[in-house]
């Protein structure tokens, strides 16, 4: 993997780059004045998804349970229907729950806005408490409840950097947001943060920048071609811009020489044929920063029992 590109280097793309974002996007920077439990349940639907996409899933959660209570105490099934059209709803309505969950057991209400008195150092520290929150939905909280230079990127948007040069593959998505407030200023930040997720959460240009589709070349992305490379990809679609992966050559390891080839030989006698191994189950990807959520229980319901080994049942005996 080729090294970063320079500070100077990535500021002359983002130089160019948020104009032409701005162009063809026609990029508008949203007031986000939310209080803080809002503002940590609007992270939760902006993660990985557009402004609009996020909008409508936010107002969305308040049609659907004006009582914030009930939300609370719904199964994360019941909760799924406020992520209608995003990815993973299952794993949203979980970190929304808990959301409330914590907030209310804490004030026994649903206010937090004692977050906004806190250091960064202090207010981190809280939100760690709230269990399964994504990196982005903490970095994003702490961005607008205590103003500190963040920059929460998702999984969508350190795709997009990384395909853009302005990042490596080899970075999480926190580290790339540490990493680019050297070159994004804490006044550009939010313009910064708007335009890109324009470009990321597109759902025609986003294979693009998917490596599993298009694989990442052996020395990365190159930062200087970058604004071409957007350039073509607005134009001609993600088939335009297919990453090139480089060609390694196959050498056949000489072939093994027959245990049984004497017996073949042999009439009457019939060369066993060797047993074909075992086909191994093609690992799933799994994406950066998740593990399979719980299973969907009402918090209704009493707690639940610890879960008893299952035996496997008894093989019937063969009658004499």
């Amino acid at each position: 993997m080729a090294a970063r590109a320079k500070t100077a280097d990535r500021q002359s793309v983002l130089k160019k780059l948020l104009p032409l974002l701005k162009k063809h996007y026609k990029v508008a920077v949203s007031k986000l004045d939310r209080p803080v439990m809002e503002t940590m349940l609007y992270a939760v639907c902006l993660e990985n998804a557009s402004v609009e996409e996020a909008d409508r899933a936010y107002a969305r959660l308040f049609e659907l349970f004006p009582d914030l209570n009930e939300a609370r105490v719904s199964s994360i099934s019941e909760l799924e229907p406020v992520f209608d059209g995003l990815d993973d709803r299952d794993w949203r309505g979980f970190r929304a729950r808990s959301v409330l969950q914590y907030v209310f057991e804490k004030s026994f209400n649903f206010e937090l806005e004692s977050l906004k008195k806190k250091t960064l150092e202090l207010a981190a520290k809280q939100l760690g408490k709230i269990r399964h929150l994504s990196p982005f939905i903490r970095t994003f909280t702490l961005q607008q409840a205590v103003g500190a230079h963040l920059l929460p990127i998702d999984d969508a948007a350190a795709r997009l950097l990384v395909w853009l040069g302005l990042a490596t593959a080899d970075q999480s998505s926190e580290d790339i947001g540490e990493s680019l407030k050297a070159v994004v200023r804490k006044a550009e930040a939010l313009p910064f943060l708007f335009s890109i997720r324009c470009l990321a959460a597109d759902r025609k240009l986003r294979p693009a920048f998917d490596p599993a589709i298009y694989p990442i070349p052996d020395d990365g992305h190159d930062s200087a071609t970058a604004i071409d490379r957007l350039t073509t990809l607005f134009k001609s679609g993600p088939p335009a811009v297919k990453a090139k992966a480089k060609v390694v050559p196959v050498v056949e390891a000489p072939k093994a020489k027959s245990a049984v080839k004497e017996t073949a030989k042999k009439p009457g006698k019939v060369a066993p044929k060797a047993a074909p191994a075992p086909a191994k189950a093609a690992a799933k990807p799994v994406a950066h920063g998740k593990v399979p959520p719980p299973k969907a229980t009402s918090a209704k319901a009493a707690p639940a029992k610890s879960a008893t080994a299952k035996t496997s049942p008894k093989k019937p005996t063969r009658k004499s």
